[in-house]
C-alpha cells in the first residue's frame, strides 16, 4: 500500500485485475440476458441458463486463487483452465440447445402430418357431399 497526498493506492496484481474484468464483464453480461428475458427475446429456461453461466464466469475470475492448485497439477495456467471448463460449458450448452431444437423439429413434423391428414379428410368429407 502506498500513500501519495492523503490518497491511498494499493498495489493490486495483474491476475486479481484480469479476475474483477472477468467478473464485470460476467455481470454486464447478465444484464443484456435480463433484458432480453424482459422483452420475451429469451424463454424463462434459457435466461436461467445464461444466468447460471454467468454466475459461474464471474465466481471463475474471482476464485482465481483457489483453481491455481489445480491449475499446476494439470500444469496448466489458471486462465488456461478457467477457459477450457468455459469451453466445455459452453459446448454442453450447445449440445443442449441442440437436443431441444431437435425435439422442436419432430413436433413441428408431427404437426404437420395432423394438419395434412385432417385437411385430406375435410376433402375428403367435402367430396361425399357433392
Amino acid at each position: 500500500m502506498i500513500s501519495l497526498v492523503g490518497y491511498t493506492i494499493f498495489r493490486v496484481s495483474q491476475q486479481r485485475i484480469q479476475a474483477i474484468e472477468i467478473a464485470i464483464i460476467a455481470c454486464l453480461f447478465a444484464i443484456a440476458v435480463i433484458s432480453l428475458s424482459r422483452r420475451g427475446r429469451i424463454s424463462f429456461r434459457y435466461t436461467i441458463g445464461w444466468l447460471t453461466l454467468c454466475l459461474l464466469s464471474a465466481l471463475g475470475g474471482l476464485l482465481l486463487p483457489v483453481i491455481e492448485p489445480l491449475s499446476r497439477k494439470f500444469q496448466l495456467d489458471a486462465f488456461s483452465l478457467v477457459g477450457a471448463l468455459a469451453v466445455i460449458v459452453l459446448l454442453s450448452l450447445c449440445i443442449q440447445l441442440a437436443i431441444s431444437i431437435s425435439g422442436l423439429q419432430s413436433q413441428l413434423r408431427r404437426l404437420n402430418e395432423d394438419m395434412a391428414l385432417q385437411k385430406k379428410e375435410l376433402d375428403d368429407l367435402r367430396d361425399s357431399k357433392q
